[in-house]
């Protein structure tokens, strides 16, 4: 349809339909007559020439003189159709074109194209109601329709919403075409998605895939599907390898892909696409992928890459909130007072909430047997009131170890 609105201004399209019109004409029972030949013959020159309204007032002065329900008179109509589509007043062109279907006078070779334009002028004027109704009567009439012809169809179904119906047309198409075009394969998946029948969506998304391997939104939709059918394995397999061919390159889509990763429990995996893609300049090295790599590495228990992806984050936040992350992970292997150097950060920097980072500065401060720096953290983080209950326990529990370390002091000595 598109493109028939492109090709609209073409006079060379009218002439060849004209001549179509004549040759068939010449060969019918009911011929024209000379004088109504060389008049569209002339209404033909002009449009050749641009002067399309001179065409139309000399094939409307026609239409008067020639006889009613005759050869003349329906390629009289047709013409003036084709004229009125040449000064884009497509609803009189409708009309013309159906008084000339209607006297039945044209070769049964013509009737088929009249009919074929009248149901896409309708669907250009976004009348797609009376483009079915129109082009089920005419495709009904087709002995053997072309696949174009059956896309036709395909498309003003989906045009009305009625994909189920839609669907036949465009595989008979696509079954008869040695070419199949793009188009016609993305109408039959966007129909199947449409109707939900997603097992049938990914079916023909896959056959696009094979047949244009190079356009990432076609490997990004398939994975979509996939996870609409709970397989996220083939929905990660599927961004993987169009990953490796070096056709994904949206971000949302290689997030999608570093997220899946992560869930499917191959967070290393998540991680180094993420690098990859770093340095490839595909994603921008901001909070949120930054964050994704952080936490990548640190599923993964990568603990000194998962250290440095949030000393980045937290250098691009300017906040403490990721060094309390790398004091965690500092902890997880031991390393007492690189998690205490770390919580000081933090805390100077600044954060939202500073009682936890105070509360877990206490434990650590008093696992070095730091008690005095200890309490003093502790006192502060139960100035906070979602920390105050357990700095108070802590509290406590400090004190007592601080008196058991003094007692194994005092006995050593």
């Amino acid at each position: 349809m598109t493109r028939l609105l492109r090709r609209r201004r073409s006079v060379s399209a009218f002439i060849l339909c004209l001549q179509l019109a004549f040759a068939s004409a010449s060969a019918a029972a009911d011929s024209i007559t000379s004088k109504t030949f060389n008049k569209l013959t002339e209404a033909q020159e002009m449009m050749a020439q641009d002067n399309v309204p001179g065409a139309i007032a000399e094939l409307e002065l026609l239409l008067t003189e020639v006889n009613e329900d005759s050869l003349d008179q329906a390629l009289t109509l047709q013409m003036l159709g084709y004229a009125e589509m040449g000064a884009e007043r497509f609803e009189v062109a409708i009309g013309h074109l159906r008084a000339s279907l209607a006297l039945d006078k044209l070769p049964e070779s013509v009737k088929y194209n009249v009919g074929y334009m009248v149901a896409q002028l309708y669907a250009a004027l976004g009348q797609f109601d009376e483009a079915l109704d129109f082009a089920a009567l005419w495709f009904a009439s087709l002995e053997d329709p072309k696949a174009s012809q059956m896309m036709f169809m395909a498309n003003i179904y989906a045009q009305n919403n009625r994909y189920l119906e839609a669907i036949p047309y465009a595989e008979r198409a696509i079954e008869k075409s040695d070419e199949p075009a793009e188009s016609w394969y993305q109408l039959i998946t966007s129909a199947y998605f449409e109707v939900e029948n997603f097992p049938q969506a990914s079916r023909w998304l896959q056959k696009l895939i094979e047949g244009w391997p190079e356009k990432g939104s076609y490997w990004e939709q398939l994975a979509s599907i996939y996870v609409l059918l709970e397989n996220e394995a083939m929905a990660l397999s599927t961004l993987r390898v169009a990953w490796l061919q070096g056709v994904l390159e949206r971000e949302a889509s290689i997030k999608s892909m570093v997220q899946l990763a992560a869930a499917r429990g191959i967070p290393d995996h998540a991680a180094r696409m993420i690098e990859a893609a770093f340095a490839a300049e595909l994603l921008p090295q901001d909070e949120t992928f930054v964050r994704l790599l952080a936490n990548a590495w640190a599923s993964a228990k990568e603990y000194d890459l998962a250290i440095a992806a949030f000393q980045q984050l937290a250098e691009l936040e300017e906040d403490g909130e990721a060094l309390v992350r790398v004091a965690n992970l500092h902890l997880e292997v031991g390393r007492w007072q690189s998690a205490e150097q770390e919580l000081q950060r933090a805390i100077d920097l600044g954060l939202e909430e500073a009682g936890s980072a105070y509360l877990l500065l206490g434990i650590v401060l008093a696992e070095q047997d730091k008690y005095k720096e200890s309490f003093a953290a502790l006192r502060r983080a139960r100035g906070f009131e979602k920390t105050q209950r357990q700095a108070a326990k802590w509290l406590t529990y400090a004190q007592d170890m601080r008196k058991q370390f003094e007692w194994q002091q005092a006995y050593r000595g």
